[in-house]
């Protein structure tokens, strides 16, 4: 089974990632001392689920939600995907509230033409998105000219995986 996490293109190792974090949790969380990994495996319910509620295909049944913890409080969640865009890989770290609202989107990994890669300005609409946000390009999210494939494999990214923490927190699957 494959894992939603792409840790090893990060880490170059394996199960690394579980001792020593990528730099790219420590960024969206700078005040962390710890992320405890959490692997959430999506029953066939919870994927029709999660398919409806977010209104894209669900692409992975194993996700690896991270808890950014200081002592017993936890300051958020993180989570590192992978999907391909037009012909190659993405990568995206998506970093979220303890509310579970989207608190940042980084891309890690780019494998498309750069003049495809959506900005960190763009990326910046998703900074405070929850649940009830639709997330749709030309909707609540401006389009990119030139990157369509870029911006709407972002937002089904960011849709059912804001959804899957939604669900996992819920179910108490995640602290």
């Amino acid at each position: 089974m494959r894992r939603a996490t792409l840790i090893v293109a990060l880490l170059a190792g394996s199960g690394a990632a579980r001792a020593a974090p990528p730099d790219a949790l420590r960024a969206a969380f700078p005040d962390a001392e710890r992320f405890d990994p959490t692997d959430v495996l999506l029953s066939d319910e919870m994927a029709k689920r999660l398919d409806d509620l977010a209104r894209s295909r669900i692409p992975e049944r194993m996700v690896t939600f991270y808890a950014a913890r200081r002592g017993d409080a936890v300051l958020g969640y993180a989570v590192l995907q992978s999907h391909v865009v037009r012909t190659k890989r993405e990568t995206l770290l998506l970093a979220f509230e303890p509310d579970g609202r989207i608190r940042k989107i980084v891309v890690l990994s780019f494998l498309e033409p750069p003049e495809y890669k959506p900005s960190e300005r763009w990326l910046g609409q998703f900074d405070g998105k929850g649940p009830a946000d639709r997330l749709a390009v030309g909707d609540d999210l401006a389009a990119i000219s030139g990157s369509t494939l870029s911006a709407r494999g972002v937002a089904e990214q960011s849709r059912w995986l804001l959804q899957a923490l939604q669900m996992a927190r819920r179910e108490g699957r995640v602290p």
